[in-house]
Formats: structure tokens, sequence, C-alpha cells
């Protein structure tokens, strides 16, 4: 008598979790490619723009950016979920400073999406609007604002 460690629906089920295992990773990517962009658009004839971001790992310099100018650097979430950049912005006398990417925290955030995410900040007299898309090119009717400048 041959014996079998599995029932025939015990293998059933684990052949349908492999197979459904192997279907999400081609619908999902786990680790996509997040980019943020910042855009100085500003009024012309106004003052620079002055951009710093870093992370607990990554420092990411002193920016500054001439209207219509953009700084954008992108990364990989990392492995515990916990990626945090943190970004502040100095305009003449006004600022602000905020989670460019943090989860849960802000309007960037990783989710579990097939293409890579962009995130896009356009810096305004009205104040920080923001963007997100699954393409490298977005609409001006994309953007909403989210922030005051202080």
């Amino acid at each position: 008598m041959v014996y079998y460690p599995y029932t025939k629906v015990q293998l059933s089920l684990l052949i349908s979790f492999v197979i459904n295992i192997v279907m999400m990773t081609h619908a999902v990517d786990f680790n996509p490619i997040i980019t943020e962009t910042f855009i100085n658009g500003l009024p012309d004839n106004t003052v620079l723009l002055d951009v710093t971001c870093k992370s607990k790992d990554d420092d990411l310099g002193f920016h500054t950016l001439k209207v219509d100018e953009r700084f954008d650097f992108s990364f990989h979430q990392n492995f515990w979920g916990n990626t945090h950049f943190v970004c502040n912005f100095t305009w003449g006398s006004k600022h602000n400073d905020f989670d460019v990417f943090y989860k849960g925290k802000s309007p960037c955030r990783f989710t579990f999406v097939k293409s890579d995410i962009y995130c896009y900040w356009l810096m305004k007299d009205s104040g920080i609007y923001f963007a997100r898309t699954k393409s490298p090119n977005p609409s001006p009717s994309n953007f909403r604002f989210v922030y005051p400048w202080l």
C-alpha cells in the first residue's frame, strides 16, 4: 500500500494557492519605483524656491529652483514598509515642511499597484498642490490643493 502525505483536496488547495501567488506577482509590483517631483510654479520675477529633502538614511541636499524648474528623486520602498521622506520648502518669508512620503500620512504613499508611482508637488503663490499619477506627465486637472504656505 502506497502512503500519500496529502489528500486530493489538500493537494488541490495547495496547487490553487501556488497558482494564485504566481498570478498575484504578475498583477502587483511589490516594490515599484516611486518618483517625487517638485515644481516651482511661483510667479515670474519672484524670489527662488528652496527645497531640502531627507529621510533617516538619505539627505538629498539643498536645491534652489527658478520658476518652472523642477527637482526630482526616485526610490524604492524599504523592506519594512516604513520609508519616510520629509521636505522643507522656503519661498521668501513663506515656508512649509511635511512628509512627502510616509505610510498613511502623506498623499504620496505606497499602494500595491502594477505600475510605478509618480508624485508631483506644485508650489504656487496660493499654496502647495499635489498630483499622484501612474504616468510621468500629469494633467493640470490632476493637481489638488494640499497645504498652505506658513
